[in-house]
Formats: structure tokens, C-alpha cells, sequence
């Protein structure tokens, strides 16, 4: 199969148009045209940007393979494998983490590296730098989490929040990653944490972008 046509079934896969896709690509419609009737093939930069879009992998558009990931099918011919999505992780103010919604397909090989970790739906702004708002973040709950790391950390025992995660000899720094000055360092000293327990659930190992994402 073509990247022509790998394109072509990624686009109605989605059910968009030529020109919806084009905006995701940043090129015109003619184009997405071009590549689809086999005239011309993509610049590599537009088929990662593609690719980052929908969550796949450049591969899957390169590459002779039998269809690009669906979210919500069973299991593609091994190009991916179902993980557990629990529902939403604030990335501004904290929401409850709550039990397996659904399972969401992921590329093969990342489910392969990552087997206990699970998906949670990035809200809000605070790490927008670094991952988008409604990005599906894979949290990897056996994975060291070193200074520096992004990680899942609950707050007071049941919410969770994304951040940038530190810890020192007088408390834990959990810091933002924003475009928005707004959104401040957290610090958490000893005492503080007698009655606001601070506990790791995870570090951040990969994500997945919103579908809606604009480049």
C-alpha cells in the first residue's frame, strides 16, 4: 500500500474530508489530493505532523501496512494493542482519578514497553508546553520517577495532577510547564504534607495527541 493511499484510509478512517485533513497537515486541499491520487507524495515534516495528530506513527503512513490505529477498535494486525483509560489527570487544578472507562488503542510497540501503564485524559493548561490540553497521557505507575520527571502525583490522597515533579530534603516541588504565567510552583514542605500527603502515581512515559490539536 502507498503512503497515497495510507493517507486516503487514515482521512476516511476519520471520517474528514480532504480539506479538514489539509488543515491538519497545513497544506491546501489540492494537495491532500495530489498525494491521494498518487501525483505526489508529502514532505516527511508533514507526515510526522500527520502522524502526531492521530496518535500513530510515521510508519503507519510510510510503510505497506493493513490500516492506521483506530482509538476504539479491538486489536489492528498488531500495529497496536488496547490500554486501559481511566478518564481525566488535571494539568491545572486536580480532578479525582477514576476507575477504567475504556480501552484505547495504542501503538503496538509503546504498549509492548509500557505493559502496566495506563491512559488518562490531560484537563486544563499548566503543562501545555510540554503536553496539550485533552492529549491522552500514558502513566507508567512502575516506572522510577528521578527530579525533573513528569509524573501523576495524587494530591491529598484521591486527586491527581500532571507536573514536573522535584523532591528535596525540605519537601516537594511540583512545577508547572505553561505558556500561561498564571500557573505557579506548587510547594509542598513536611509539615504541609502531614495533612496534604503528596504520593507519585506514575510518571509521564508518552502521550497522545488530541485530535482536535492545530498545528
Amino acid at each position: 500500500m502507498t503512503i497515497g493511499k495510507n493517507i486516503k484510509k487514515l482521512r476516511q478512517l476519520h471520517n474528514l474530508s480532504q480539506k479538514e485533513l489539509a488543515e491538519i497537515a497545513g497544506v491546501s486541499d489540492k494537495a491532500v489530493s495530489t498525494w491521494e491520487n498518487e501525483i505526489k507524495e508529502p514532505r516527511m515534516g508533514v507526515i510526522q505532523k500527520i502522524a502526531d495528530h492521530f496518535g500513530i506513527l510515521k510508519s503507519d503512513i510510510i510503510e505497506d501496512k493493513v490500516t492506521p490505529i483506530n482509538r476504539n477498535a479491538p486489536q489492528l494486525d498488531g500495529l497496536s494493542k488496547p490500554m486501559p483509560f481511566l478518564g481525566s489527570i488535571a494539568a491545572g487544578l486536580p480532578l479525582e482519578m477514576v476507575t477504567v472507562k475504556e480501552w484505547i488503542n495504542v501503538p503496538s510497540e509503546i504498549a509492548d514497553k509500557f505493559p502496566n501503564a495506563f491512559l488518562v485524559k490531560v484537563v486544563g493548561e499548566s503543562m501545555n508546553k510540554l503536553v496539550p490540553s485533552d492529549a491522552l497521557a500514558l502513566i507508567d505507575p512502575t516506572a522510577e520517577v528521578n527530579n525533573g520527571d513528569v509524573a501523576a502525583v495524587a494530591i491529598n490522597g484521591h486527586d491527581a495532577t500532571l507536573k514536573r515533579f522535584y523532591k528535596f530534603q525540605d519537601g516537594i516541588t511540583l512545577e508547572p510547564e505553561s505558556y500561561d504565567p498564571a500557573h505557579k510552583t506548587q510547594f509542598y514542605d513536611k509539615k504541609s504534607q502531614e495533612y496534604t500527603p503528596v504520593h507519585i502515581k506514575g510518571k509521564l512515559v508518552w502521550y497522545m495527541a488530541p485530535l482536535d490539536v492545530k498545528f
